[in-house]
């Protein structure tokens, strides 16, 4: 019987011992990570650009209060990614209508979506409908 009880309390302390030691090697590995610092140069006015900014040209689709849908243009490179875009309106007063034409800018990847979407900092109208 007691050969039993020191089996368990000995399998209980490598148990533990074990947890402790992967415990630390995961906690080692998060911290250990490298952080990523996106930086921005100005361009000479107030506004900021990054290193990674592209930008599409295409047409709005459909229009909601806070998401306009765009198609990109056929010659665009974002076009074969995905045929649809859902670009938020973030703070954005200006009225979009079906039809028009407009040049996206954003930074980042294009997120696997349908539509997809993407990191938009600015909508500009390049021509009414």
């Amino acid at each position: 019987m007691k050969k039993k009880i020191i089996g368990m309390i000995i399998t209980v302390l490598v148990l533990g011992m074990g947890a402790s030691i992967v415990y630390k090697i995961i906690e080692k590995d998060v911290t250990d990570r490298e952080t990523f610092d996106f930086k921005t140069d100005t361009n000479g006015s107030n506004d900021t650009v990054s290193h990674n900014e592209h930008s599409f040209y295409g047409k709005i689709l459909e229009v909601s209060s806070s998401y306009i849908i765009v198609e990109p243009n056929q010659k665009e490179e974002e076009r074969k990614s995905s045929d649809k875009f859902s670009i938020e309106l973030k703070n954005n007063n200006t009225t979009y209508k079906v039809g028009t034409n407009v040049k996206i800018t954003y930074v980042g990847d294009i997120n696997e979506s349908y539509p997809a979407q993407v990191g938009t900092t600015k909508i500009e109208i390049v021509s009414e409908k």
